[in-house]
């Protein structure tokens, strides 16, 4: 089972040896959330969670798997703990039910409290002092001597007499990017872990507390599946199902999209995203036509394509645009003619290989454009079209004045054009392009990936979207590309 909680905590809670654990934040950022999943990995099967903040029907219909665990996971509300102003009594004090509790169960691995300040503040005042006490005492004795996980919750920000006792200390955070709401914690102090990264960002989806690993890259070093998402007869599937459900069932036939990157994590997420595409593609039989991404050529593409679609799938149903000047056999740099190193069995696979290939001189945009475009008009539609802005604003010197405004004003003419056929288009454009401003008005949609806590997150603006987690979810056999909303 994929743990939900960082590393580092795993390995501080782990140990076997018991650990003091502060859980503090505002109120809504998750903190009780974490500390179910806390009780849910580590809890064994004599776990207890003292709350005076809700009554066990109402956890369990908040978190219906709380109710399967009911056996291992006692929950004890605090709010019955205590005389009640209409005169009833035999009830006893927190305090002393707390440690009958714990004498119980005598192996207990994980004890919350949630509150503290709100469990000394049902207590009668005289005896607040006496349980704060008591509460310490167990910080500093009974979590070890009993090796057991002791969490405490709190809303207090500033710095406490806890802080100094407790073994490890958690901040969990609201933040905003670009003003969608998000959520990070901080491991403030693991005593005795190694703490490898400081900040994480996670969510609450389906009622669970889940942090966000780094950003994995895609792994092609053995055979995996990647399923099918279907096209329908109005949209073409991303390869991705939560960012079809975004997009209201996919890219719908003549939608135009940019998806735009930084020159951090972001951009192998946007590589992630560019294959799912290209291989979903390629297994339902839907012309793919590329031109690469700065640094990408067709045979690197290949190795990370044809792992996941047969061979002759590949060729048959991708055409890669490759714009570069043409030049002798032999040396690519200086443009003169070596002696090949390769033998002719090798040279005439390599040929085979790149039949797929298209080479444009890249001398003249407006020469070379009308190429592409002529090829895609003669394919089967739909096709899906994929364009790195960035190799046309290197290749013809878009920055440079008057280039600019003819490529735009090309991009303008087909992207009519494509509408009209009923392809899709979709560019990948590095934030602060040159065509980002006048592109951007033209396209249907477009998204931004963005990196948080070594994440890689995603949101959208056509149509407006929360923010996501975008993630390479790699398993034995199988790679599957998924969003999860930040809640």
């Amino acid at each position: 089972m994929t743990s939900r909680i960082p590393p580092e905590l795993r390995a501080a809670l782990s140990a076997g040896a018991g650990y003091s654990l502060l859980i503090k934040g505002a109120p809504g950022t998750g903190k009780t959330m974490l500390a179910f999943e806390i009780l849910n990995e580590f809890g064994g099967e004599n776990a207890v969670y003292l709350s005076t903040r809700i009554s066990l029907p109402a956890l369990y219909t908040q978190l219906p798997w709380l109710e399967k665990r009911a056996d291992a996971i006692s929950v004890i509300d605090a709010t019955k703990l205590y005389p009640s102003q209409k005169g009833f009594t035999g009830l006893r004090s927190l305090s002393d039910v707390l440690y009958e509790k714990l004498g119980e169960a005598e192996k207990t691995t994980t004890l919350v409290i949630d509150s503290w300040e709100a469990i000394t503040s049902e207590e009668k005042e005289g005896k607040i002092e006496e349980l704060e006490a008591g509460i310490t005492t167990m910080v500093r004795n009974y979590a070890t001597q009993h090796k057991l996980n002791l969490i405490l919750i709190s809303e207090r920000m500033g710095t406490t007499q806890l802080d100094f006792l407790v073994d490890g200390i958690i901040e969990m955070r609201r933040i905003s990017v670009d003003n969608r709401r998000g959520r990070e914690m901080l491991l403030e102090k693991l005593r005795g872990v190694r703490v490898d990264q400081h900040h994480y960002g996670f969510t609450l989806d389906d009622g669970r507390f889940r942090f966000f690993p780094p950003f994995e890259r895609r792994r092609v070093e053995k055979p995996r599946r990647v399923e099918t998402i279907q096209n329908t007869p109005t949209h073409l599937s991303t390869g991705c199902l939560e960012l079809d459900v975004i997009l209201d069932g996919g890219l719908s036939k003549g939608r135009t999209a940019i998806i735009e990157y930084g020159d951090d994590l972001s951009l192998l997420g946007y590589q992630s995203i560019i294959a799912h595409m290209i291989i979903n593609s390629i297994q339902q039989g839907t012309h793919c036509v590329v031109i690469p991404s700065s640094g990408w050529d067709e045979r690197r593409l290949r190795r990370g394509i044809v792992p996941f679609v047969k061979d002759e799938d590949y060729q048959k149903y991708l055409t890669v645009f490759e714009i570069r000047k043409a030049r002798a056999e032999g040396c690519m740099w200086c443009g003169g003619e070596v002696m090949s190193t390769k033998d002719s069995a090798t040279e005439q696979r390599e040929k085979e290989a790149r039949e797929n290939v298209k080479v444009l001189d890249g001398l003249s945009m407006d020469e070379d454009f009308p190429l592409f475009a002529d090829f895609i008009a003669h394919l089967e539609p739909p096709v899906m079209v994929i364009i790195g802005t960035d190799c046309l604003e290197f290749q013809y010197r878009l920055k440079t004045l008057g280039n600019l405004e003819e490529a735009l004003e090309l991009f303008s003419y087909w992207i009519a054009e494509l509408r009209e056929a009923g392809n899709v288009g979709v560019f990948g454009m590095p934030a602060e392009s040159a065509l980002s401003s006048g592109l951007g008005q033209m396209v249907t949609t477009r998204f931004k990936l963005a990196v948080l806590d070594r994440s890689v997150v995603l949101y959208c603006n056509r149509p407006d979207t929360k923010l996501h987690c975008l993630e390479n979810v790699i398993t034995e056999d199988t790679l599957r590309l998924t969003l999860t909303p930040f809640v």
